[in-house]
């Protein structure tokens, strides 16, 4: 008998220097049991030398207060005869007083009549086997992957909330990236206080963090993200500094025969789709979900195809800015558009961003540059004071050659710099301000003026207005739709205009597509118009006969 005993222990410990992990026995876990760790364990987390009487009580203190219902709720599963099996995550302190993540698999064995003889698993320390985020404190993607392949395989009912936080990097923008991670580890925080007991929340990439529900109930996802998202619905405080964010989340239900990489593929396919509905919102997986990311990955390459076959299927149209007191014609923006012949027609709002993420924006940003400031030699002749508005990716302004390019563009043109106008949208005045300042420093020193298109969309405040390196601002057109019905819109209008007055910039108003529009806006001092009302975008020669060849300029 004290051989066999001598020879189980000696088998114990070999085991536990071969296993990822502390080897955890359990002998009669219903009534009086006994329990068997390696002696790392036992002093790795400071057990008392009584442990083995009443390890349980012993070890529920030392779980962090947030994790041990949940501890305790699998626990009871298992000896309740609910589950035979458990996978859990928990934080313990160890010897040091840090918190770590610890991974229990857990297995009940039964005898004959289905009553308990030996718990046993493994107890694996998560920050050692690479499975920690050093940020957030949570749980990484590596162990998303492995708890999500283990559900897989065992054949687990599971889903899984996509959680994603919108614009974060304007966060890192206005602050630094420093202030980011402790958003990302509030956040975090924040998430993990409100999961279920069948819940895990894991930090993916980024500002991306996934959600784990074992044996989903319905509506678990959703109401979870209901209770974040109003959480955050407002502006929080953190380290003195304030900031607000939004979520994108997408919940997908894992279905059998379903591998861990296709079911990703998906995830990913309708976080896409709910960022492109304009974000703040929450969707359920649909397989249309993933036919719209095999659409966007064949446009790239149908716009890789049109840029490589000398800009194929791109063309200009001109849109009429005029001025608001007289409305004669001021001049025109330049405005992309692109065609293929599979798709016909692509909206703007679809094919830039593509153009963006896949960097072929630097070469046709150079290409409508040059148009544009071609098109615009034209007309000046005709109207020596016509201006061309001409939007500018933020990605080229990181090239250190793109300013050079600008001015030997307008040079050969033969043109002055002032028929010039370089337009970028709101949201990127905040991004990186000292090169933008260079940038567009030496953009104003020849003589070309620069735009803030889309004023009032993005997340600065009206205090950029003091600090941007504007000559004009551009207030978007949401702000024009229900202005004969919102005093809010009218007068932030009002407000915008002054303050830009005080400071020396002009006001240009988009969206103008009524008369009734037109009327209320008439006795705010605008500068410019720009609207269906006295225009839409047309191809040059179109441009030319209704602007200029009439005689209108």
């Amino acid at each position: 008998m004290n051989m066999k005993c001598q020879e189980a222990e000696d088998f114990y410990n070999a085991m536990s220097h071969c296993v990822d992990g502390y080897i955890f026995i359990c002998r009669h876990p219903d009534s009086e049991y006994e329990v068997t760790l390696p002696e790392e364990f036992v002093e790795e987390f400071s057990l008392s030398s009584e442990y083995k009487k009443h390890y349980f009580d012993e070890w529920i203190l030392k779980i962090h207060e947030e994790d041990r219902e949940k501890y305790q709720n699998n626990l009871q599963s298992i000896l309740e005869k609910r589950a035979d099996s458990i996978c859990i995550q928990y934080r313990v302190k160890d010897k040091n007083a840090d918190w770590v993540w610890l991974e229990s698999r857990v297995y009940m064995k039964r005898n004959a009549d289905g009553e308990a003889e030996m718990l046993a698993g493994v107890i694996r320390n998560l920050r050692k086997n690479n499975q920690l985020d050093h940020i957030t404190g949570l749980l990484n993607k590596y162990a998303f992957r492995e708890a999500a392949e283990e559900k897989i395989k065992n054949q687990t009912a599971f889903g899984v909330l996509l959680l994603n936080i919108d614009d974060f990097k304007h966060i890192n923008e206005l602050y630094d990236q420093y202030f980011g991670d402790s958003v990302l580890r509030s956040i975090g925080m924040y998430v993990q206080s409100r999961l279920d007991s069948n819940a895990s929340v894991y930090r993916l990439n980024g500002d991306e963090f996934g959600i784990l529900i074992t044996n989903p109930q319905e509506n678990q996802a959703k109401n979870l993200f209901q209770r974040i998202s109003h959480h955050y619905s407002t502006q929080k405080e953190l380290e003195g500094k304030r900031y607000y964010c939004t979520f994108s989340a997408t919940y997908h239900k894992h279905e059998n025969g379903t591998g861990y990489e296709e079911f990703v593929k998906s995830l990913k396919a309708a976080m896409t789709v709910v960022k492109r509905q304009g974000k703040n919102h929450m969707e359920d997986f649909k397989p249309e979900f993933l036919q719209y990311k095999e659409r966007e990955l064949e446009l790239i390459e149908l716009l890789r195809n049109s840029v490589e076959n000398d800009f194929e299927g791109f063309e200009l149209n001109f849109q009429p800015q005029v001025y608001a007191d007289s409305k004669i014609l001021k001049g025109a923006e330049a405005l992309l558009r692109w065609r293929c012949k599979k798709y016909g027609k692509v909206s703007p709002v679809e094919f830039i961003p593509l153009l963006e993420r896949s960097d072929m924006i630097q070469a046709v940003g150079r290409w409508v540059f040059e148009k544009a400031v071609d098109m615009c030699r034209c007309w000046v002749y005709l109207n020596p004071e016509f201006t061309m508005s001409i939007n500018v990716s933020y990605l080229q302004l990181f090239d250190p050659q793109f300013v050079d390019f600008m001015k030997e563009c307008v040079k050969n043109a033969g043109i002055h710099y002032q028929n010039i106008i370089v337009e970028i949208t709101e949201s990127k005045f905040i991004s990186d301000k000292e090169l933008l300042k260079r940038v567009f420093d030496s953009v104003r020193s020849l003589g070309m003026k620069i735009a803030m298109d889309d004023f009032g969309t993005g997340y600065s405040s009206l205090g950029i207005l003091k600090e941007a390196p504007a000559d004009i601002v551009k207030i978007d057109k949401i702000f024009v739709r229900n202005i004969k019905d919102n005093s809010f819109d009218s007068s932030f209008i009002r407000v915008v205009v002054e303050l830009c007055h005080q400071v020396g910039i002009k006001v240009c108003l988009e969206g103008v597509e009524e008369d009734a529009e037109m009327n209320v806006v008439s006795e705010m001092d605008l500068d410019f118009i720009q609207g269906y009302l006295y225009g839409k975008p047309e191809a040059a020669e179109q441009f030319y006969q209704m602007y200029l060849q009439a005689g209108q300029a």
